[in-house]
C-alpha cells in the first residue's frame, strides 16, 4: 500500500512538472489522476515496478480515499484562504464550485443564497450553469414542492432528485430544466452554527442518476466550507452596518456619508459641468425636547425625523444622520440653482407637521445649510464647513429656512475661525481678565456688591466684547475652563475687599451641568478664603432649571452652604414665573432693557412695578440693571428695587481700582451721607 502511494504522489509530482494547458494548479493534476485511476470505484491500476505482485482491491481502495482525502484537504485550505485574506464572497464561492467539478466531473455546481425577508433564494454561483438557468434559479421560493433547492431550503435536509422528469417535486420547472440536458438534481441545505438554514449546494447531472460515494465527501466539505464563507460574510456585513449606519435611526452614519460624498467629488470633473449639493440639517431647539421630554422622547423624535427625510429623498438623493440632531443630504447631480432650492424646501416641509412621538405631539422645525462642489470647493471636509457656516446663517436670520453659503459668509467664518484659535489660548496668554462693576444700596448708595465681568484684550483686535467672545467659548466647549477660571480669580479678588462687600459670578448652564461643579466652588472657596456668604452665583433662563432636577439638586446644595443664587436678566425669557416656582432664588435681576425706558414708558414701568410687587411678596431682592441717569433710580427706589448697577454708580473696573474706589467712597459717605429723594413725575394713563 505505501509503495502505490509514493508511485502516485510520484505521478502527480511529475504531472505538475509537465504544466499541461487548461490544468495550471497542482490541484487540477491531481484530480486528473484520481480520475484517470477511477479511484471511486476502487479499481485504480496503479503504477508498480515490473515484476511485483498485483496490489489486493482493498490496498487499491485505500490508495485512493488518501488522495481524495489530500485532495479535499487541500480544496479546504484553499477555500479558507481565500476568506482569510478578505476575498469576495461571491468570488470564493465560483472557486468553489470550480474546484468541486473539478474533483467530479459529473457534476454542475450551483449554490444560492437565503434572502430572509423575501423569504426565497438567489443565486450566488453557478459557473457552469447556463445563463438562462442562472436567471430561473433567481428568486426560487422556499416552499415545498419547489424542485430541489426550494424544497430543501425549506425541509432543512437534503433533497436527492435522480429524475428530474418524473419527480413530483419537479414537475412546475421540468420543462424549463431539461431542454438545457440537465436531468437530475441533488441539493443539500447550508446551514449556520444557530442551524439556520444560509443557502443550498446543488449538484445537477446530466443523466437520471443519484451521488456516488466521491460525490457525498465532496458536498459534505464544501457545504461545511460555504457555511464558514456565508456565516464570515454575514459577520462582516454586520461589522459594516455597526461602522456605517446609525443605530437609533438605521440612516447612514458620517463615516458612510464623507465616503459617499468623497466618490462623488472624485468624479465630479467627469459630470459635464454637474453639481454636488450638501444640504446640512439642524434641528431647532431639539434640546429643549430633551430637557423637557426626556432623552428616550428626543430619540424617537429624531426616528420619525429620519423616516421623514426618506420620504423626500426618493429622487437617488443620500441621506444620512451626522449625529446628535444633525442630518444632511447629498444631492448629485445637479444641473440648476432652482433644484437645489427645491429640494431644500421639500425638506423643511418635513416639519411642517405635528410628530406623533409616544403619545404626544411635537412641533418643531429644522434649518439648513447648503454648500455646493465645485462652487464653494471641492474638498469633502471644505465643503462641510461651509454647509455649517451656511446653516449657522440660517440659525441666525430666525430658523426654520434655508441658506446658501456666499463668499462673505467665508470671510467671516475664516474672522470666526482665526477668533477661535485665540480664544483657545487667551487664558494661557494672560489676555483675560477679570472687572467688576459695583451693584449698589439704592436706600444708602453705598456699593454692597461688585460683579465680576470677563474682558478679553486680544492684541490685533483690541478689547472684544463678551458678547462676542462669551457664545463662542461656549460653542467651542472651552467655557467650562474659562468659567472655572472667572470663578477662582474673582474669589480670590473679593477676599481682599471689606467683609460686608459680596462678589456676583456668572455661570454658564455647561458650567451647571459639570458632575463636578460643587467642588470646583468649594475648592475657589478654600483656595482664597471667602466666606460662602460673601458668594452669589447668577444664573439666566438659558439654564433649564424648570426641567432638570438634578441642576436644581445642585443649586439647593450651594444655598445650603451659604451661597446665594440670583436670577439674572429677569423679565426677558418666556419662562421667569415657572423659575421663581422651580427655586427660591435669592435675588431677581431686571434688565437693561426694560431699566433704559424708565421714566416715560407707562407700559414697561407697570411691567417693572409688577415684577417688584412680586420679589417683595415673595421676599427676595431685586437689583435693576443698566441704571444710566438719576430719575431711573430714584423712580426704581421708590417703587421698592433694593439694589441697583450701571453708569450712573460707575463703570466695571480692573481689579487694582477696586481698592481705591471702595476708599473713597467710604470718604465721600462720612462726609456727606446719601439722602434718596423720590422724584415728582407727571401723571401717566399708563403709569
Amino acid at each position: 500500500m505505501r509503495n502505490a502511494f509514493v508511485t502516485v504522489s510520484s505521478t502527480l509530482a511529475r504531472r505538475v512538472g509537465e504544466n499541461r494547458p487548461g490544468s495550471n494548479s497542482e490541484f487540477c493534476v491531481a484530480a486528473d489522476i484520481l480520475r484517470d485511476s477511477n479511484c471511486t470505484t476502487g479499481s485504480v491500476e496503479f503504477d508498480k515496478p515490473a515484476g511485483a505482485a498485483p496490489l489486493a482491491a482493498v490496498e487499491i481502495h485505500r490508495s485512493g480515499a488518501a488522495i481524495r482525502a489530500q485532495l479535499l484537504q487541500q480544496l479546504q485550505k484553499e477555500i479558507l484562504e481565500a476568506i482569510a485574506t478578505g476575498w469576495p464572497l461571491a468570488r470564493i464561492i465560483v472557486l468553489l464550485c470550480q474546484r468541486a467539478e473539478t474533483l467530479s466531473p459529473n457534476a454542475i455546481c450551483s449554490v444560492l443564497r437565503v434572502d430572509a425577508e423575501a423569504n426565497c433564494l438567489l443565486p450566488l454561483a453557478g459557473p457552469s450553469l447556463p445563463d438562462e438557468i442562472v436567471k430561473l434559479t433567481s428568486h426560487v421560493a422556499i416552499a415545498p414542492n419547489t424542485g430541489s433547492c426550494g424544497t430543501a431550503a425549506y425541509r432543512g435536509e437534503p433533497v436527492e432528485v435522480t429524475d428530474i422528469a418524473s419527480d413530483p417535486l419537479w414537475k412546475d420547472y421540468k420543462d424549463l430544466f431539461l431542454p438545457h440536458g440537465l436531468r437530475a438534481c441533488w441539493s443539500s441545505p447550508i446551514k449556520g452554527r444557530d442551524g439556520k438554514v444560509l443557502g443550498t449546494f446543488a449538484f445537477y447531472y446530466r443523466e437520471p442518476r443519484g451521488p456516488d460515494m466521491l460525490d457525498r465527501q465532496i458536498v459534505a466539505a464544501c457545504i461545511n466550507l460555504c457555511a464558514i464563507a456565508l456565516e464570515h460574510d454575514r459577520a462582516q456585513s454586520r461589522i459594516l452596518k455597526l461602522a456605517y449606519r446609525d443605530q437609533q435611526t438605521d440612516l447612514p452614519n458620517r463615516a458612510a456619508f464623507q465616503q459617499r460624498a468623497c466618490e462623488i467629488l472624485e468624479k465630479l470633473p467627469a459630470s459635464g459641468g454637474k453639481s454636488l449639493a450638501v444640504h446640512y440639517i439642524d434641528l431647532d431647539d431639539f434640546k429643549g425636547v430633551n430637557d423637557t421630554l426626556g432623552h428616550a422622547v428626543g430619540d424617537q423624535l429624531l426616528s420619525a425625523v429620519a423616516a421623514r427625510l426618506r420620504t423626500v429623498c426618493q429622487n437617488g438623493e443620500f441621506v444620512a444622520r451626522l449625529g446628535g440632531d444633525e442630518f444632511a443630504v447629498l444631492q448629485f447631480p445637479v444641473a440648476k440653482l432652482r433644484e437645489i432650492e427645491r429640494l431644500a424646501q421639500k425638506l423643511l416641509s418635513c416639519f411642517a407637521r405635528p410628530f406623533e412621538v409616544e403619545e404626544r405631539t411635537i412641533t418643531t422645525s429644522a434649518s439648513i445649510g447648503i454648500a455646493r462642489a465645485p462652487t464653494d470647493s471641492n474638498d469633502f471636509s471644505n465643503l462641510l464647513r461651509r454647509a455649517d457656516v451656511a446653516l449657522y446663517r440660517a440659525k441666525g436670520a430666525g430658523r426654520a429656512r434655508y441658506c446658501l453659503f456666499d463668499e462673505e459668509m467665508g470671510r467671516r467664518m475664516l474672522a470666526r475661525r482665526a477668533m477661535e484659535k485665540d480664544l483657545r489660548q487667551a487664558l494661557a496668554r494672560g489676555e483675560i481678565t477679570l472687572h467688576f462693576q459695583p451693584i449698589v444700596d439704592l436706600a444708602t448708595g453705598r456699593t454692597i456688591c461688585f460683579e465680576a465681568l470677563a474682558r478679553w484684550y486680544e492684541p490685533s483686535r483690541g478689547l472684544v466684547p463678551p458678547s462676542e467672545f462669551i457664545p463662542i467659548a461656549e460653542e467651542i466647549g472651552i467655557i467650562v475652563e474659562f468659567g472655572n477660571w472667572f470663578l477662582r480669580r474673582a474669589c480670590r479678588e473679593a477676599a481682599r475687599w471689606p467683609a460686608d462687600i459680596r462678589i456676583a459670578v456668572n455661570l454658564s448652564p455647561l458650567q451647571l451641568s459639570r458632575a463636578d461643579f460643587i467642588q470646583q466652588v468649594e475648592a475657589a472657596l478654600a483656595e482664597s478664603g471667602l466666606p460662602p456668604e460673601r458668594l452669589e452665583l447668577e444664573i439666566t433662563e438659558s439654564v433649564p432649571l424648570v426641567a432638570n432636577q438634578a441642576m436644581r439638586e445642585v443649586l439647593c446644595a450651594l444655598k445650603s452652604r451659604g451661597i446665594s443664587i440670583a436670577l439674572d436678566d429677569f423679565g426677558t425669557g418666556y419662562s421667569s414665573l415657572s423659575y421663581l416656582r422651580s427655586f427660591p432664588f435669592d435675588r431677581l435681576k431686571i434688565d437693561h432693557s426694560f431699566v433704559r425706558e424708565i421714566p416715560g414708558h407707562g407700559q414697561t414701568m407697570a411691567i417693572v412695578k409688577a415684577v417688584l410687587d412680586l420679589a417683595r411678596s415673595v421676599n427676595v431682592r431685586t437689583t435693576a440693571e443698566g441704571i444710566e441717569i438719576e430719575p431711573q433710580r430714584i423712580w426704581l427706589q421708590a417703587q421698592g428695587c433694593s439694589e441697583g448697577q450701571g453708569y450712573l454708580f460707575n463703570r466695571p473696573m480692573p481689579a487694582e481700582k477696586v481698592a481705591e474706589f471702595l476708599a473713597g467712597e467710604c470718604t465721600i459717605s462720612q462726609r456727606q451721607p446719601h439722602v434718596a429723594t423720590p422724584p415728582r413725575l407727571k401723571k401717566s394713563a399708563s403709569a
